[in-house]
């Protein structure tokens, strides 16, 4: 017995001491084998002073960026709830994609994805474009930005004037296409949808002289350290919103994060009931949506990859009719606050979410506070969303000016009287 012991572990060694020589035998003849260097070893990386420049010069608009101002307001109807929009039109390039360009463009610096005459792409439908352009004119590098075909030709120009070129294709072939011509070009793809997930800040500044651009660092500090009871905000690639509810989230603020979906959009159901992560809504997308937000005629939302919206931090969602939403930016502009599409749903949203809180405040001097972003100019759909011919056109399929009429009144009511607008509106503007 004992012989035979030592026979099985005479072999079993013999066995493991042959595979160690064919293994290392194998490596050797391998072409593709690697080598680790040999110490002791010292070698400098790629020069980085060009990014470096650029970073400075990135900083440098920060500052000058500031804080973007916050409007208040009192719907008449509803005395002890007070509405704060975070004017995003203030910036530069005036829409809330300039602060959310800086994150993406500063995240591809630090990632060396652009570098010095890296040619940069990327899929938008025209604020996004304008500001990333803005960003590679400031930094010395080449801008193409493709857009859907639908694009306001107010966008296009702007766009232009920030020394980028401009690719229009079906609003569904934005990213496959963007993807192929930096692929043939040797350039960079910055695909905001997948990015902005590691792109946007979510941290306080602390005692650094260099501002965190987070919106809801801002606004806390403009609310002189008071959380809002609520943040609402729509959602195209969802980076803002992400971002807005993980520093919420982070440090512990009571603030219910609210996603305000339109209406053909997957978005409501990626993040209340988990769908469509595997497969597509885009048979169910009916134009013309909402500019700029919503997420319908893409593909599946996967999370970092062709989504950024985060359903972890998000406490409550709405979805809302897409020509109601087209009637409360025609309102919000009548009461002063002259904003697009995404304006329009977080309004529309806000008034909802006001009429329908569980317990009245009984106080103005202590007012629920609901915050919101007044993401771009109600001047770049002066043809379009704003424009009646083109809504009597283009939403022929929803019911025209004349339910359109309805939600306008309906809407404008509400903001009178403190009614829900979208229960009222259901009843009476859905067969008119």
């Amino acid at each position: 017995m004992i012989s035979d012991h030592f026979f099985l572990v005479a072999t079993i060694i013999l066995l493991m001491r042959n595979a160690l020589i064919v293994t290392s035998s194998q490596q050797e003849k391998r072409p593709d084998a690697k080598k680790i260097s040999e110490a002791p070893a010292d070698h400098f990386t790629e020069p980085k002073a060009w990014t470096r420049e650029a970073i400075v010069k990135m900083w440098t608009e920060r500052d000058h960026m500031g804080s973007t101002p916050i409007h208040v307001i009192t719907p008449p109807g509803l005395p002890a709830v007070r509405f704060v929009f975070k004017n995003e039109s203030a910036t530069r390039t005036q829409s809330l994609k300039h602060r959310y360009s800086w994150a993406l463009m500063m995240w591809a610096l630090l990632e060396q994805h652009v570098q010095n005459g890296t040619h940069v792409f990327e899929a938008s439908s025209g604020n996004t474009a304008c500001s990333l352009g803005y960003f590679c004119k400031l930094i010395g590098v080449k801008f193409t930005s493709i857009v859907p075909d639908t694009i306001e030709t107010v966008k296009v120009r702007r766009i232009e004037e920030q020394g980028g070129s401009v690719v229009r294709v079906p609003i569904s072939d934005r990213l496959i296409r963007a993807e192929q011509l930096a692929r043939e070009s040797g350039g960079f793809f910055m695909n905001q949808f997948k990015n902005a997930f590691y792109a946007e800040e979510f941290h306080e500044s602390g005692n650094s002289e260099k501002q965190s651009v987070n919106i809801m660092h801002e606004v806390v500090q403009q609310l002189t350290g008071t959380p809002p009871h609520y943040f609402v905000h729509s959602a195209g690639t969802g980076g803002t919103l992400s971002s807005i509810g993980r520093y919420a989230k982070k440090y512990g603020l009571s603030t219910q994060i609210v996603l305000a979906d339109t209406e053909f959009s997957v978005y409501y159901d990626y993040v209340v009931n988990g769908s469509f992560v595997s497969e597509s809504g885009a048979s169910q997308w009916i134009a013309p949506g909402m500019a700029g937000i919503g997420y319908g005629t893409m593909g599946p939302a996967k999370i970092a990859e062709t989504t950024s919206l985060d359903p972890a931090v998000i406490d409550r969602a709405l979805k809302i009719p897409d020509l109601a939403s087209t009637a409360a930016m025609q309102v919000a502009r009548d009461i002063g606050i002259d904003g697009g599409t995404s304006t329009a749903v977080n309004f529309l949203s806000a008034l909802h979410i006001a009429s329908s809180l569980p317990t009245s405040p009984k106080s103005p001097t202590q007012p629920v506070v609901i915050a919101t972003i007044l993401a771009d100019s109600g001047k770049f759909y002066e043809s379009t969303y704003l424009n009646r011919s083109w809504i009597e056109e283009k939403f022929r399929f929803h019911g025209g000016l004349k339910v359109y009429y309805c939600w306008i009144r309906v809407i404008r009511r509400a903001y009178f009287t403190g009614n829900d607008p979208l229960e009222q509106g259901r009843i009476l503007c859905s067969n008119v």
